[in-house]
């Protein structure tokens, strides 16, 4: 009997699965075996497709749909793989910038259903696995693929790509990836290829030491897009060697090194996906954001959400607030309670109107564990839209997990 009729049965059948956003660690399976005999069985769709491998600890997400969209631009047919959803499933894996459609979706379901009982996968590895089939369904001339957890035993670290991209090392996952930044190097590191070009982020120090070290034992050329020397002015970014400086629609100066970074991997696979220089810098300017990272959420209120749930991200968010020093700002945090900590909190402790939102699932941190570091007040269901309408005319900024951001888009259908 058929288990998969339809996409309600799909959404069904991933709701049973562990997930890292309720159970955290325990949801995912670091090593590549299970998604490697998976693919195995579907016809290895990963060995049919050109593929950008990009790991970090933060502006992957960035980097991954920057470069989709100039690459589909530029008139190629392009897929991207990209985790968590923020808010449907499919938003994981994007054909020439589209969502994955749910018909496509139940068609994967159906077609492998014996292969996906005998050889049982972690919800992140399915949804690797998915993507894969699906770029190589739709015959994309380019898939950019960002990897999950770390790099070496990620699922999505069974294809051999055109280059391999490190934007980031931070601390985050520590419990999983190491307790030090030099682990967390080498855990990322673990996507560098024998023999394929490897393109530096935003990496100093003893890290970028121990990245050095592994790609030279792997033989592969390492490109610094430091090189470009990237700087960021109130949303303009400048790269050295690329004429006048691009205007853009980013707050944060980080972003400043994820177009370095782009850059720099547009022009190591140059002689295979050429890009017009124009539609380089068209794309870049005209690109709205990343939903989730500082997303302008009204039109008529400086009320943004950003995913701001680890030190590095934390600390760029900081960064931003230059943009505000005339204005009140009110932060309102949810956070998972594995990222409280000193180091995460004390940032915030200099400003003066800070709330607090519990989210109703396992993971989440209880007021009780940010009241430890920070005097919030909390901001309940049945008072957020009366706390907001006091707001309206001051800077709003919900910054924290992922996981707020569903809760926050629903909030904000109240004030259109």
């Amino acid at each position: 009997m058929k288990k998969f009729k339809s996409i309600e049965d799909v959404w069904h059948f991933l709701e049973q699965l562990p997930m890292f956003s309720k159970v955290g660690a325990s949801a995912s399976n670091f090593g590549i075996e299970n998604i490697r005999s998976f693919c195995s069985t579907i016809g290895n769709p990963q060995k049919q497709i050109k593929t950008i491998h990009i790991a970090g600890t933060n502006g992957k997400g960035t980097v991954t749909l920057l470069l989709e969209a100039i690459y589909r631009e530029n008139g190629y047919t392009t897929g991207a793989f990209t985790s968590p959803h923020l808010l449907k499933y499919n938003e994981r894996v994007k054909i020439s910038g589209k969502d994955i459609s749910d018909d496509k979706l139940l068609e994967f379901f159906q077609t492998f259903e014996i292969q996906l009982k005998k050889i049982p996968l972690t919800y992140f590895e399915l949804s690797t696995a998915l993507a894969f089939w699906a770029f190589a369904d739709a015959q994309v001339d380019i898939a950019i693929i960002e990897a999950g957890l770390g790099g070496r035993l990620d699922s999505t670290n069974i294809i051999i790509p055109e280059c391999t991209v490190i934007t980031s090392i931070g601390l985050d996952h520590q419990a999983i990836l190491g307790s030090t930044k030099n682990e967390i190097a080498v855990e990322k590191s673990g996507i560098i290829k024998k023999g394929i070009p490897l393109i530096l982020g935003n990496i100093e120090g003893l890290e970028l030491q121990e990245i050095v070290k592994i790609a030279h034992q792997k033989h592969s050329e390492i490109i610094y897009s430091s090189n470009y020397n990237a700087t960021f002015n109130k949303g303009e970014v400048y790269l050295k060697f690329s004429g006048k400086p691009i205007q853009t629609n980013f707050i944060e100066p980080i972003n400043a090194s994820n177009i370095a970074t782009v850059k720099s991997i547009i022009d190591a696979l140059d002689s295979k996906f050429p890009v017009d220089d124009e539609l380089f810098r068209k794309v870049i300017e005209t690109f709205p954001g990343v939903p989730a990272r500082f997303e302008k959420l009204l039109a008529d209120r400086d009320w943004y959400f950003t995913g701001a749930h680890n030190a590095d991200a934390i600390t760029s968010l900081m960064n931003a607030m230059n943009r505000f020093h005339d204005c009140k700002i009110n932060f309102i945090l949810s956070f998972m309670k594995d990222k409280i900590s000193l180091g995460t909190m004390h940032p915030f402790k200099g400003f003066e109107n800070l709330y607090f939102y519990e989210q109703q699932q396992g993971r989440a941190a209880k007021l009780m564990d940010i009241s430890t570091f920070l005097n919030v007040k909390p901001i309940k269901e049945s008072s957020f839209k009366r706390i907001l309408q006091e707001m309206k005319l001051e800077v709003v900024i919900f910054a924290g997990s992922f996981y707020f951001y569903p809760i926050v888009k629903r909030w904000m259908t109240h004030f259109h």
